[in-house]
């Protein structure tokens, strides 16, 4: 006697994802809010990304921190109109701080997007790469180099 198998692969669709990580349970749900202004405007916005969006830990994981769900962009701001698209991004997903500001133009920024599928509600808090550097630089001095001096515990101030 001989055993005969067929091996069936089963591949089902479980929802539609839109560009901004938005799932919906239709095509046709997700093709409808690709379509609104706040997918026409993520679609300009990512227009301006060097690269894809990263997670938090893929920047941070040397230095013992980040998430794997919030997510990260670096962004290339060009002119007026790339800083008023990051602009309109800014308001249709509701970040909460301001506009981002004219200093920008001409440079590459690293922003936050938020928690991967539901981006927004938390601030842009746009730095540069030079500027990222001197945080970095600086809060590494506050430690390797306190300006305090030691309590020594006596109580003698």
């Amino acid at each position: 006697m001989k055993e005969i198998k067929h091996t069936k692969t089963i591949e089902q669709i479980t929802g539609y994802e839109a560009e901004d990580g938005k799932v919906f349970q239709t095509e046709e749900e997700c093709k409808k809010y690709e379509a609104t202004a706040k997918g026409v405007i993520f679609d300009r916005f990512k227009q301006l990304m060097v690269g894809k969006p990263f997670c938090e830990c893929a920047l941070w994981e040397h230095f013992g921190y980040g998430s794997e769900e919030f997510m990260l962009a670096i962004i290339d701001i060009k002119n007026e109109d790339d800083l008023t698209a990051v602009n309109m991004f800014r308001k249709a997903y509701s970040f909460c701080d301001d506009n981002i500001g004219t200093e920008f133009i001409g440079q590459k920024v690293l922003i936050n997007l938020g928690y991967a599928g539901s981006y927004g509600d938390c601030g842009l808090y746009p730095r540069t790469m030079l500027k990222l550097m001197e945080q970095f630089n600086d809060d590494l001095d506050k430690f390797f180099n306190p300006k305090e001096a030691k309590n020594d515990n006596t109580g003698n101030d």
